[in-house]
């Protein structure tokens, strides 16, 4: 699923994704509070699920380093793991 990288989710540190998208998060991570997160190839370690405002800490550092270019984040639920990848949506 691709989810686009907003102003707010790139300076706080967030993957938030919109109303449009929660069934099929809810869908993907049923039944749980917290979920391991891989993000780019590091392993982030267990996460935290805000479902009252339909995020995930990334952690700023992270998301404020990507390049400007990057616009989209790619989630994947793998063996147990969110892996989220970030890449250039334009092309």
């Amino acid at each position: 699923m691709d989810i686009k990288i907003t102003k707010g989710a790139r300076q706080y540190g967030y993957l938030i994704w919109n109303s449009k998208i929660e069934e099929t998060i809810e869908e993907m991570l049923r039944g749980l509070d917290s979920v391991p997160v891989k993000f780019n190839g590091f392993i982030l370690g267990e996460k935290h699920i805000d479902w009252k405002y339909h995020r995930i800490s990334l952690g700023y550092k992270l998301t404020r380093a990507l390049s400007p270019d990057q616009t989209m984040f790619s989630v994947l639920f793998n063996d147990g793991v969110l892996e989220v990848k970030s890449y250039n949506g334009k092309q």
